[in-house]
C-alpha cells in the first residue's frame, strides 16, 4: 500500500512519542467512576491496523458513498451510547482539578492548530490545553452534514479522541497510531457505543487509505467483526466435500 494520507486538516508527525502519563491516569480514573476495566498503555504499544481489515472496511465504505446514510435502530442507539459517553469524558477532562478532573481547556481554531503531534503534546503537557480544528473548517468540500452529529458535537468527540485516545498512550495518526488509538478509546465505552465509534475512526481512516480519499461524514454500517474492539475477520467456511456415489 502507498503512504497513508493524513486525516483532512491534520498534519501530525507520524512517529509515535511519549505517552502523557497524566492523561492515562486520567483515563483510568473515568473508567473507575464507569465501572469499566482499564487496560495499561503498554497493551497497544505493537498493535497494528491490518491491511486485509483496512480493504475489507475501506470497500464497504465505499459502497456506502452517495446515498443517504442508512441509520438503523441498533447503529442510532449505539451513536446515542457513543454520545453520552463523548459528553462525560470531555466534563471529566475539562473539569477543575480541585474538583477531580483534568483541568484541561479546549480551544476549536479555524486552521490546523498543530505543525506536529509532539507540539499538541507539549500543549497539553504545558499548558493544559488541547486545541483541535474546528469541524466546519474540515466539512467544507464534503457532502452534506453528518446526520446525527451537529459541528459541536464532532468538535468535542475530537478533543476526547486527540487525548484519550492518541496521547494517553503515545500513538501517532499514522494508520497503526489510529488503529491502536480506536482500540484505546473504545475501552472507555460501554460495548453498545462501539459501532458508533468505529464509525467515526476506523471507518473513515480505513476508507482514506484504502480508497486515498476522505468519504462523506455520516455514520457507517460496518460488518459486525468491524465493530469490535480487536478486529478479526471470520474464516471463510470450506465447503464440504462431495459424497462420492458407491456403485453397490
Amino acid at each position: 500500500m502507498k503512504g497513508q494520507p493524513q486525516l483532512t486538516g491534520v498534519r501530525w508527525g507520524r512517529g509515535d512519542l511519549p505517552k502523557v502519563g497524566s492523561v492515562e491516569r486520567g483515563a483510568k480514573a473515568y473508567m473507575q467512576s464507569q465501572g469499566l476495566q482499564h487496560r495499561p498503555s503498554s497493551a497497544f504499544q505493537g498493535i497494528q491496523a491490518d491491511p486485509n481489515n483496512i480493504a475489507a472496511i475501506g470497500l464497504a465504505v465505499r459502497a456506502q458513498q452517495g446515498a443517504p446514510a442508512h441509520i438503523s435502530p441498533q447503529l442510532h442507539a449505539s451513536y446515542k451510547a457513543l454520545t453520552e459517553g463523548v459528553n462525560q469524558q470531555y466534563e471529566h477532562m475539562t473539569r477543575s482539578k480541585d474538583k477531580g478532573g483534568m483541568g484541561l481547556s479546549v480551544e476549536v481554531s479555524r486552521e490546523d492548530p498543530y505543525s506536529s503531534m509532539h507540539a499538541a503534546r507539549a500543549d497539553v503537557v504545558k499548558n493544559s490545553r488541547i486545541k483541535v480544528l474546528a469541524t466546519e473548517t474540515t466539512a467544507a468540500g464534503h457532502q452534506g452534514q453528518h446526520p446525527v452529529w451537529s459541528a459541536e458535537m464532532n468538535d468535542k468527540f475530537r478533543a476526547v479522541h486527540d487525548v484519550f485516545g492518541h496521547l494517553a498512550i503515545g500513538r501517532n495518526t499514522a494508520r497503526h497510531g489510529e488503529e491502536a488509538a480506536a482500540q484505546h478509546h473504545a475501552q472507555m465505552f460501554p460495548k453498545q457505543a462501539h459501532a458508533a465509534l468505529f464509525s467515526e475512526t476506523r471507518a473513515q481512516n480505513s476508507a482514506l487509505i484504502y480508497n486515498q480519499a476522505f468519504p462523506q461524514d455520516k455514520p457507517y454500517n460496518l460488518p459486525e467483526w468491524a465493530t469490535k474492539a480487536n478486529p478479526k475477520q471470520p474464516t471463510p467456511k470450506r465447503k464440504p466435500q462431495g459424497e462420492q456415489l458407491s456403485l453397490f
